[in-house]
């Protein structure tokens, strides 16, 4: 399946009732979230995107020339089980209306079928036409039996279109033995404001996702997690599905309408070596193909392979936190993260679990450059710790903070014998839980003092030669200084 547009165009819609559908898959030309304000709410996004070509195409065939505009599409393939019609139930509606229906700003819908690679069909149509559905075919002056005024209608308060369709239908019929390409696109004409969308309701209660799941070419055994594509509350994403493989097969049902995600964990035991992944091979979710449902998808198989193992000296260890707060001061540990470690080839050469600490560790590591990738679904990674290992060095602190906008790279330093001979201490982790290290490379003493953020000596001490502890729990989560006495200040965040 693919989807052509930004993630904020497409998501799914529930309680449709009052617009004559149940729930399904909405797709705008702006934002889809902006769907449930009150229709006195201007929704009007210039997104920037691009327009159609299938879009352009049928406007000329009509003798419409003009241009579009943040074009939103989902394409997927399906095969028939039987000969038969399919049908789809679906309402447009646009903030078009009124004002400028019969304008040149007649955005547009098409639902187009193709055949076993042949041209596309549109079966978007006004009912006994084969006039497609755009604002100026149906509205409150053309085909107007078709159109609600939202404007003071009786959805006003909870639906932002001006003016929406009544529920229409596409439909065809299917062959046995044939392949479908299946098109929904929706894109702004004339210019890229004055959002539109369509909504398309669900076509059955139970839909199953199911494949094969084999390790380098071997049934496996493992988890199959099926997550959201769009996610409500994106700082905990978490799966919606999760089902148990054994003999290297799987299934999935009684899934709703929507779009997924799919990962397969194998089996740690039977599989230490081989990583979790996306269907159908990406090492992340941004990566990932999407499911679509319903569309009669091929199965998902997934075939993982196992890592090599490494035969290193060094190692890289950090956090990961999620902010609690959005204010990046109150952090607490995120288990479970799954954390990719790649090598300058883009390569996956190792991947662990932050535990209940929300620490993770890579060892055996031989000399090379590194990136970590952090796979927390719907989250997208900002930056992250470039990391280059000589001979037996640990880099310490390859920390990272979870925000709903994104996942941030915190802290790290590299510790290597060339390196303690230019910097007499090394302080890590940072942010630190219960406990503070203080590495001193010189051979005397040095003396510190933990500092409030008010100005407040709260502790001191001495750091001997090699490594010293810190306990850390007598204080709460907050932002505190370290003073050393080679002159050395170190701004320290404690969050538990």
């Amino acid at each position: 399946m693919q989807v052509i547009g930004s993630p904020l165009q497409i998501g799914r819609f529930e309680n449709g009732g009052a617009l004559g559908l149940s729930s399904g898959l909405v797709m705008s030309t702006g934002l889809v979230e902006n769907s449930g304000q009150p229709s006195s709410t201007f929704s009007s996004n210039g997104l920037g995107t691009l327009g159609d070509a299938d879009i352009e195409a049928f406007g000329a065939a009509a003798g419409q020339y003009q241009m579009n505009f943040d074009a939103c599409a989902v394409i997927f393939n399906f095969q028939p089980l039987a000969n038969g019609d399919i049908s789809f139930t679906y309402i447009f509606a646009s903030e078009e209306y009124p004002e400028f229906s019969g304008s040149a700003f007649t955005d547009r819908f098409l639902f187009l079928v193709s055949e076993n690679g042949g041209p596309y069909q549109n079966i978007a149509f006004i009912p006994g036409t084969t006039t497609p559905v755009e604002i100026n075919t149906v509205n409150q002056f053309t085909n107007n039996q078709f159109y609600v005024d939202n404007e003071l209608g009786p959805n006003a308060a909870t639906f932002v279109f001006d003016g929406y369709t009544v529920p229409l239908t596409a439909s065809f019929t299917a062959q046995l033995g044939s392949t479908y390409t299946i098109k929904l696109v929706i894109a702004d004409v004339s210019d890229g404001v004055f959002d539109s969308a369509i909504f398309l309701d669900e076509q059955g209660t139970y839909n199953d996702i199911s494949g094969a799941l084999t390790i380098d070419g071997q049934p496996a055994q493992g988890v199959i997690d099926i997550f959201n594509f769009v996610q409500d509350d994106v700082s905990l994403a978490t799966p919606v599905y999760s089902v148990d493989v054994s003999n290297g097969t799987f299934i999935a049902d009684s899934l709703e309408t929507g779009l997924y995600h799919a990962r397969f964990t194998p089996d740690p035991v039977l599989f230490p070596n081989a990583a979790p992944l996306y269907f159908v091979g990406g090492e992340t979710w941004e990566e990932a193909q999407i499911i679509g449902l319903p569309c009669f998808i091929q199965e998902a198989d997934i075939n993982a392979s196992s890592l090599d193992f490494l035969s290193g000296n060094g190692s890289i260890s950090g956090t990961v936190y999620l902010d609690t707060s959005y204010t990046r001061i109150l952090l607490e540990p995120y288990a479970g993260a799954l954390v990719k470690l790649m090598d300058n080839n883009d390569e996956l050469v190792a991947f662990a679990y932050s535990n209940e600490l929300g620490e993770f560790t890579f060892t055996s590591l031989p000399a090379g450059s590194y990136h970590i990738l952090l796979d927390v679904p719907y989250i997208p990674q900002i930056d992250e710790h470039d990391i280059v290992i000589l001979g037996d060095g640990e880099y310490v602190g390859a920390n990272f903070e979870i925000l709903p906008d994104g996942i941030f790279a915190m802290g790290g330093v590299y510790l290597n014998t060339e390196e303690l001979a230019f910097q007499d201490a090394v302080v890590y982790p940072n942010p630190a839980s219960n406990e503070l290290h203080i590495l001193n490379a010189s051979l005397a003493p040095l003396s510190f003092e933990l500092i409030g953020i008010n100005g407040q000596k709260l502790f001191s001490g001495n750091a001997h030669s090699g490594l010293s502890a810190i306990d850390l729990s007598a204080f709460e989560s907050g932002v505190y200084f370290l003073h050393l006495s080679n002159q050395q200040v170190v701004k320290i965040l404690i969050a538990r």
